[in-house]
């Protein structure tokens, strides 16, 4: 529970951090901010309150190889946003961002947590086209990236009440075979 405070006042003092740029801003660009942030910070106070230190390492390290792709692409790339304000458009360094953490949520903890986050995510990416800041390759490149290096972290969580139901397939016989822990 004191995981889900501290997230809660960290996720506070980053909205009311981007609430004194909200003025200059256009419509969603703020949302898109808050969302790209507050995504992640959700999926690591999971882990931290479930007392899933293993997930939040798997967590970080999706984060930070994520975060090192990103701007290394964006800085070898260097692709001209489509309102002109920049050359860092490919990937979308939000996109990347939200889709990390709905994809840790989704890998580790199942779709229960992962289709919320995709949800957020995928607004996050929408709002990024929306108001000019990314091409709609853009979004999908830094989402598919973010999914990949989040794939490849991270462990399934199973709970001590989990159940595994596999197929079973052999000369003799077919059939389902269930294993429950408790």
């Amino acid at each position: 529970m004191k995981s889900l405070i501290t997230a809660g006042l960290v996720f506070s003092l980053i909205a009311s951090s981007y609430s004194a740029q909200a003025e200059e801003k256009q419509s969603g660009d703020l949302a898109a901010d808050i969302g790209a942030v507050g995504i992640p910070v959700i999926a690591g106070s999971i882990a931290l309150y479930k007392e899933d230190y293993d997930g939040f390492w798997m967590f970080a390290k999706g984060a930070t190889y994520t975060l090192a792709a990103t701007q290394a692409l964006k800085y070898t790339v260097k692709e001209e946003r489509p309102n002109g304000e920049d050359n860092l458009s490919f990937p979308s360094g939000h996109s990347s961002s939200a889709f990390q953490g709905a994809s840790y949520l989704q890998f580790r903890y199942g779709w229960e947590y992962g289709v919320p986050a995709y949800i957020g995510a995928s607004l996050v990416g929408y709002s990024r086209v929306e108001n000019e800041h990314h091409y709609w390759r853009d979004v999908i490149a830094g989402a598919v990236l973010a999914t990949t290096i989040q794939y490849l972290v991270t462990d399934k969580y199973l709970d001590s009440n989990s159940v595994m139901i596999a197929p079973v397939i052999n000369d003799d016989h077919v059939g389902i075979a269930a294993s429950f822990s408790f």
